[in-house]
This record gives structure tokens, C-alpha cells and sequence, in this order.
């Protein structure tokens, strides 16, 4: 790997984006711990009840041409397949160039530096990119949006493909993914435009603006009302027969804060009540999901919702 993979921003990062981003670090740690002064004293919030975890054993046949909506129990195997496979080896090649180029893209973790960039964490990001680009059948020229996913390796993918891209990001690592993202799409002549703006806010798009919208690893690291709030713009902003690819994962060791757990496919009431209903947006797909994880392991799935049009053929 380059040598400049062991710095916290890309080499072309200028100063004055070095120092705004360091002035952000210190304002969002101030915010963090007085969150989490709060937490420890009232105790943690978002977290299911063991009686509210309801396994699903296997999926069950429900007519629908394959299982879509699945945690990531057989990665390795999805990846072999030939369409997956296809467009795994095409985001590989994107990441390729990019180093070549000098240009930089982050790990899972959202970041740039070298130690996040795990073989066994990138293999998990590959089969949520993989997946999510395969079955929301984003193609060439459709207007898409990614929620959380500047300087990604998704979002260069879709660009490359010829979509028009909008990004929702704000930085939260604050190592300059926003100004990397801007810097990538002028070298590399793509569509590309990304908003600094936290997800609370309204989205600044009109009604009905987008064909497909990607959330990749976001919604859990969002408070409860956060979530449902980005999930009832998501729907506003998407159009008619459009599509939303998300996937979600988990680890038992994250700070209650910070995480929700009740987003397992196994807790399917507060999947529906934090993730579906909110938006208004029904289940594209299997609607009996795959999640085969136990309680004390990670967990990673993807899902995937539709505007409903009753011109559009949207049952898979």
C-alpha cells in the first residue's frame, strides 16, 4: 500500500480543510460526552428486550424469485455468484485505479488509515456494495442519492456506471471524506455532489427526485428518532417505483450510544417500527428475511423497500 495510507487525511488534503476538520473533532467530542454523561445517568436507550427477540429459523418460500433480503450468512458463497461476482470484480477495479491515480477511497470504517483497511472488513463491505448495486438494479443515467457514503468506494462505483450521484454525509470521523469526495469526482470527470449536512435535517431535494437510494451501514449508528426522520424523507424523496437499498450491521461490543441492535432482522417489530413503517415504503423482495446470527455475534444484512406505483412492476 502507498506510504501515505498511515495519515489520517489524503496526501492533497489542503491545510485550511486539516484545520476545520480538527476545530469539528474537538466541537463533536464535546457533544459525545456530554451524550454519554446523560446515558450512563439515565441509562442506555434503544436497546430490545430479550423477549422481544424473535429468530427466524431459514427463509420461507413466499414466490418471490430469490431471497434479497438476507443477513450476510453465506458471504463468500454470494460473491460467487455470476452476477454479484461481476459487479464485485468491477468495484475492485475501480479501487484499483483510484491507487493508481493516488486517489483515495475509505475502509468500512470510514476512514483513511491503513489499519482499518482488514482484509475480513473490506470482504464484508465488498458483499454489502456487491449486493445492494446487483438487486436495486441501479443502472446508467438514473438519478441516485447515498445516504452516509462520501469518499466510499460504492459511490465511485455508481458514478462510474453514469449515474448522477448526490451524497448526504457529514464527516463524523472528520478526516476529510467530504473534500475527498469533491477532489475524486473532478480527477475523475464523474457526477458527483455531496452535501456537508448532518442526516436531521430535511434532505434538500425536491419530492420524487431520485430512481434509487443507497444507505450503506447508516441507520444504525443513529438515535431512534433520527432514524425514523431520515426514513419519511428517504420515502419523500424518492419516486414513484424507485428503489432503497440499505444494509445494516451491528457489533455487541459497541457502546449502547452509539448502536441499536434491535435492527436484526430477528427483531422484526423494531425493524418495522424504526426502519418501514416510518417510511411509508413496502418490502422489495422476500419478506420473511435470512438471519441465522446468534445474539452475541456481529451481524450485517441488507434490505430493500419501493414506492409503491401501481404502473410499475415492482414484485420481484
Amino acid at each position: 500500500m502507498m506510504k501515505e495510507r498511515k495519515e489520517k487525511f489524503p496526501s492533497y488534503t489542503p491545510l485550511y480543510y486539516r484545520i476545520f476538520c480538527a476545530f469539528r473533532k474537538i466541537k463533536r467530542q464535546t457533544f459525545v460526552r456530554i451524550d454519554e454523561f446523560k446515558a450512563k445517568k439515565n441509562g442506555p436507550k434503544d436497546i430490545v428486550e430479550d423477549g422481544d427477540f424473535e429468530p427466524f429459523s431459514r427463509f420461507k418460500e413466499t414466490g418471490c424469485r430469490e431471497v434479497i433480503n438476507k443477513s450476510a450468512v453465506s458471504l463468500k458463497e454470494d460473491l460467487s455468484v455470476c452476477r454479484i461476482k461481476n459487479t464485485a470484480d468491477r468495484i475492485e477495479a475501480i479501487k484499483e485505479t483510484l491507487r493508481v491515480k493516488r486517489l483515495r477511497y475509505t475502509s468500512s470504517a470510514g476512514t483513511f488509515l491503513e489499519r482499518t483497511y482488514t482484509p475480513e472488513s473490506e470482504m464484508r463491505k465488498l458483499w454489502e456494495n456487491s449486493w445492494v448495486g446487483v438487486h436495486s438494479g441501479v443502472g446508467p443515467n438514473d438519478k441516485v442519492l447515498d445516504i452516509g457514503g462520501a469518499s466510499t468506494a460504492f459511490v465511485f462505483y455508481l458514478a462510474s456506471l453514469g449515474c448522477s450521484v448526490k451524497v448526504i454525509d457529514n464527516d463524523w470521523s472528520c478526516c476529510g471524506i467530504i473534500y475527498n469526495t469533491r477532489y475524486v469526482a473532478r480527477k475523475m470527470h464523474w457526477d458527483i455532489e455531496v452535501f456537508d449536512r448532518d442526516i436531521s435535517k430535511p434532505l434538500p431535494f425536491d419530492d420524487n427526485s431520485f430512481d434509487r437510494i443507497f444507505s450503506i451501514c447508516t441507520v444504525e449508528h443513529l438515535s431512534s428518532s433520527v432514524r425514523r426522520k431520515m426514513m419519511r424523507e428517504t420515502s419523500r424523496v424518492l419516486k414513484p417505483g424507485g428503489i432503497v437499498g440499505m444494509t445494516i450491521d451491528y457489533g455487541p461490543q459497541r457502546k449502547a450510544l452509539i448502536v441499536d441492535r434491535g435492527l436484526r432482522f430477528g427483531y422484526r417489530q423494531k425493524l418495522f417500527n424504526e426502519i418501514i413503517n416510518p417510511s411509508g415504503l413496502s418490502l422489495y423482495g422476500n419478506g420473511d428475511f435470512v438471519d441465522t446470527s446468534t445474539r452475541t455475534e456481529g451481524f450485517l444484512g441488507a434490505l430493500f423497500l419501493t414506492k409503491y406505483h401501481e404502473d410499475s412492476k415492482i414484485l420481484r
